[in-house]
């Protein structure tokens, strides 16, 4: 716990924006981050996810990062209790949703179709994931994991890939059993997907999940309006695009969100995730403490790419 006259914990800081309290700076985090980024990074902790992951966290300053745990290894860790050192961050574990599983299963078109016909693909998937979510809520119950994550890209650019009432009669059932099983473990529940899903935000707030990532600019997604509109019901993460955004635009950013979030809502973050791809200098916009460690990462990474 925080003592008076000290700073807060990074922990603390996103448990004070989740519940929409006073927080400054804003603080910063990210659900997903490459192995390849990792590797390149620290190469002489390669293949040691929570080593690597604990190293992340300090070069960047970073408050929360995600952790795989659709990853057997990741998984093995949880039983070994192998997360000392890592109690004062918040960490989330990231789990694959249905509808990722099924059309990584079945493909796109039918993956799609059986959601519109409640089929029978659906609710056997569903039923797994169902199982790994309690499965995995209670294996956090010794680590120092906060949160999980539910990623499931269910829309595009143009918007959700299947109706809202699809949605709403098909698929919401299963997410709100995911969160009750979540919040029973004493959990946080937070909800990613890309695309355009802001005629399912509501319904998402009310099936109980406290964080929604990424707020997809390139699909339209504007995080003032989602402000505006939902208020202190529910948090955001991410929001900072840092392929299509230049270095003085996410500064800008930055700046306009530590104002506009001043009474918490919101974990700044990358719009899509760390990996070689996004490295350059315009992470020193979002994450100061780059451009200290940049010269020796990104010569690193550079020679990665080539």
């Amino acid at each position: 716990m925080e003592e008076k006259g000290s700073p807060p914990l990074p922990v603390e800081q996103v448990i004070r924006t989740l519940r929409h309290e006073p927080v400054h700076p804003l603080p910063r985090g990210e659900l997903f981050v490459s192995p390849n980024l990792l590797d390149s990074l620290f190469p002489h902790e390669d293949g040691d996810l929570l080593r690597q992951s604990a190293s992340l966290l300090r070069e960047l300053e970073l408050s929360l990062i995600g952790i795989d745990l659709e990853n057997k290894r990741t998984y093995d860790l949880l039983s070994k209790r192998a997360f000392q050192g890592l109690e004062s961050y918040f960490l989330v574990g990231t789990l694959n949703g249905p509808v990722s599983r099924l059309i990584e299963r079945e493909g796109f078109f039918k993956g799609i179709v059986d959601i519109a016909q409640r089929g029978l693909l659906l609710s056997e998937i569903s039923a797994r994931f169902l199982n790994d979510v309690a499965r995995l809520a209670q294996g956090t119950s010794s680590v120092p994991i906060r949160a999980i994550a539910i990623a499931d890209d269910i829309a595009g650019s143009q918007g959700l890939f299947f109706s809202p009432g699809d949605f709403l009669q098909n698929l919401w059932p299963i997410y709100r059993k995911a969160v009750d099983i979540i919040k029973a473990a004493g959990l946080f529940a937070f909800f990613h997907s890309d695309g355009d899903i802001r005629k399912i935000v509501a319904p998402l707030i009310e099936g109980g999940f406290d964080c929604l990532h990424p707020v997809d600019a390139q699909a339209g997604q504007n995080l003032y309006e989602w402000k505006k509109a939902f208020g202190e019901r529910i948090c955001f993460m991410g929001h900072i695009d840092l392929v299509a955004w230049s270095k003085e635009r996410i500064e800008e950013e930055v700046s306009r969100a530590e104002k506009s979030f001043s009474q918490g809502g919101l974990i700044l973050g990358s719009s899509c995730g760390l990996s070689i791809e996004t490295v350059s200098d315009r992470l020193g916009a979002l994450y100061p403490a780059w451009k200290r460690v940049a010269s020796h990462l990104e010569e690193k990474v550079w020679k990665k790419r080539r």
